[in-house]
């Protein structure tokens, strides 16, 4: 019920407003307040006389109307969203561990600003820049608005803009109304217009902090599901996989909230997960104990799960939008983590055995068994019998026989001193090197881990990678800056030595060895044509007369009439050509007669084009002959003719002899 003495106040100022609006008089405005401590005599109303005692002081504005009545909104019991720090969230959850749940801290800054990250964005972070999730965004009941008079309110004409890039994409998104809590103080809060099917509780302590009940209202249920812990993660010093298709049968990670998770031990102890850096991905849990203290970039926590170690994990309580999920796992023992690290040194592939050695002494009941790729291995004064293992690296576990204390994982490399790749720079590419195998080749092509161009490094596998070296050894030299001066500098596993080269750009050459040429009809009716090229493509060939000269696949041309013809070689884009000019042949003598005595010689003189053999034929050898070259000597009075043939053309000459 509205409050008697706020009516007082605010009813002359009300109809004061509606009669500036209105024609209507006092005593029919009036009539709508029933309140007899308000209207005493709705027919004969003063406001002088009504309020002058106790008000004469005071004056009202319509502003005055607005903010009394917000103030009368913020009272009594209400449901809200509210930011809560996850200590405060988790406290009554929790038993036997009084151990702070901090907030988690970021040092990329963008993981607690990008939507969908935080499961269904059930958590919020207090810093605009991102450095850290803080807590979670839950309903809770409140006894009475009035006690959180003190922390923000957010309406639904609130919005927040965040703006993140990642992986190169910049992307914004806005948030309004009660999305805005993503990024608000602790205890901000919204007021919720219907009551929410579970929430908790707002205590205001002695000392004016709040404290808040466990979940309420939820539904709960018990789901048995296999699970993996694991002591080696990325995620921290332990990771516990629920199984995927089992926690997906209940779970849309990408609709559903996730608001909390507690790992539950046999001896009563909870502890309590935060997003991101305990929560990933759902069904994946993980957490630090003090060993790991950075995961992708990010500070670890490990103090609230410390005292973990040494005990047995029996169930998980997830806290969603769904309800309370208990899942109860198979009891799996928390392994001792010891910190301790262990270095194995690399060997060449003719040994047979690899130095192991610890940076502290092992615990005297940890006793220890050594396994190499998973298969068990002795260990003598510190040597690890390893005997003939393929080049690359290889897998050191060195487990706890007695099952108290997690493994110590490390790993060492097999390397040789051969160098099955060289750089070739007409074809720009790595190539097998002499006697190397294709099955040599292609495994070091696999190997390679990096690839150094100049100054700047780029690995060739895992997150981030660029893959310059392709599988045939070509170079991807694509966003590449290389000129005929750039050094590359090849790493692989396995291979001791690196491969460096300097890059050396070839350009593409394709000539022929004449861009012309003359045929004949007889005599040269031939010629082949040769390309000069770097190039690997299959060569065709064309002529564009056939007629007067025609060429085969091998650069062959034969000549057919006379003409001219271009022949084109081509290979892709690359083309040359190669006139020819086919003519027929001549034959020509510098004098066609001659008179010579009996007993005395005269020579023929004669020039063939093209060039060949002349040969000379005697029409009466009684009278006259001829040799070989030409030379013709009388024999007795009379007169001979002499045929002078060459490419099928014939000239005559005369001799006549005294």
């Amino acid at each position: 019920m509205t409050n008697k003495n706020l009516m007082k106040k605010i009813a002359p100022v009300v109809m004061s407003a509606a009669v500036a609006m209105t024609s209507m008089p006092y005593a029919v405005l009036a009539s709508d307040f029933t309140d007899s401590e308000v209207l005493a005599d709705s027919t004969d109303f003063s406001v002088s006389e009504e309020f002058a005692a106790e008000d004469a002081q005071e004056e009202f504005t319509t502003e005055d109307v607005q903010d009394a009545f917000a103030a009368e909104a913020q009272q009594g019991e209400a449901y809200v969203l509210m930011n809560i720090p996850y200590d405060d969230f988790y406290k009554a959850e929790l038993k036997n561990n009084d151990v702070k749940v901090d907030a988690f801290t970021s040092a990329t800054l963008n993981k607690s600003r990008t939507s969908g990250m935080m499961n269904g964005n059930s958590a919020y972070h207090v810093d605009p820049n991102g450095t850290d999730v803080t807590g979670v965004t839950f309903p809770v009941k409140v006894s009475d608005l009035s006690l959180l008079k003190d922390q923000k309110q957010v309406t639904d004409s609130d919005s927040v803009t965040i703006t993140v890039t990642n992986r190169g994409q910049t992307s914004s998104n806005t948030y309004t109304g009660k999305d805005s809590l993503i990024e608000n103080a602790s205890y901000s809060y919204y007021i919720l217009s219907e009551t929410p099917s579970y929430y908790k509780e707002l205590t205001v302590n002695a000392d004016g902090s709040y404290s808040f009940s466990a979940m309420k209202g939820a539904q709960t249920k018990t789901v048995a599901i296999d699970a993996t812990l694991k002591t080696e993660t990325k995620y921290g010093d332990y990771e516990l996989d629920l199984d995927k298709e089992t926690f997906s049968s209940l779970f849309d990670t990408t609709t559903d909230k996730i608001y909390g998770v507690t790992v539950n031990t046999t001896d009563g102890t909870n502890y309590g997960l935060r997003h991101l850096e305990n929560i990933w991905h759902g069904s994946k849990l993980a957490w630090g104990t003090g060993y790991t203290t950075e995961v992708h970039g990010c500070p670890v926590s490990s103090a609230h799960y410390k005292s973990i170690m040494g005990k047995t994990i029996d169930s998980v309580t997830y806290y969603t939008d769904k309800g309370m999920i208990t899942f109860d796992v198979p009891d799996v023992k928390v392994q001792t983590t010891t910190g301790i690290k262990a270095t194995v040194a690399d060997i060449m592939n003719t040994d047979t055995s690899a130095a192991v050695t610890f940076d502290q002494t092992l615990p005297a009941d940890f006793k220890a068994q050594y396994a190499v790729d998973g298969t068990a291995v002795s260990c003598t004064d510190g040597k690890l019998a390893v005997g003939t293992l393929a080049l690359g690296t290889h897998k050191v576990e060195i487990a706890d026989a007695s099952g108290n204390y997690a493994a110590i994982v490390t790993e060492f490399t097999v390397n040789t001193d051969k160098m099955p790749a060289s750089y070739d720079s007409n074809e720009t590419k790595l190539v097998a090197a002499e006697g190397i195998t294709a099955e040599e080749f292609s495994a070091y092509i696999k190997s390679i881990s990096k690839v150094k161009v100049d100054d700047t490094e780029y690995a060739a596998t895992g997150k981030g990678s660029k893959i310059i070296v392709k599988e045939d050894g070509t170079l991807d030299l694509t966003d590449l800056q290389v000129t005929d001066t750039t050094v590359f500098e090849i790493t692989a596993v396995g291979y001791k030595n690196n491969l460096t080269f300097t890059y050396k750009e070839v350009e593409n050459t394709f000539e022929l060895n004449t861009s012309s040429k003359t045929l004949y009809t007889k005599g040269s009716t031939k010629t082949t044509l040769k390309v000069t090229t770097n190039l690997t493509d299959k060569i065709t060939w064309e002529s564009s007369n056939t007629k007067v000269a025609t060429v085969n696949s091998n650069g062959v041309v034969t000549a057919k009439a006379k003409g001219t013809a271009v022949i084109t070689a081509s290979c892709g884009e690359y083309k040359v050509t190669c006139k020819i000019t086919v003519k027929n042949p001549s034959l020509k003598l510098t004098k066609t007669s001659a008179t010579v005595k009996a007993g005395k010689t005269t020579k023929i003189s004669a020039k063939a084009t093209p060039s060949g053999k002349i040969t000379y034929k005697s029409s009466n050898t009684r009278i006259a002959t001829v040799s070989s070259k030409g030379v013709v000597k009388g024999k007795k009075k009379g007169t001979a003719k002499i045929t002078v043939t060459c490419n099928g053309v014939k000239k005559v000459f005369t001799v006549k002899v005294k």
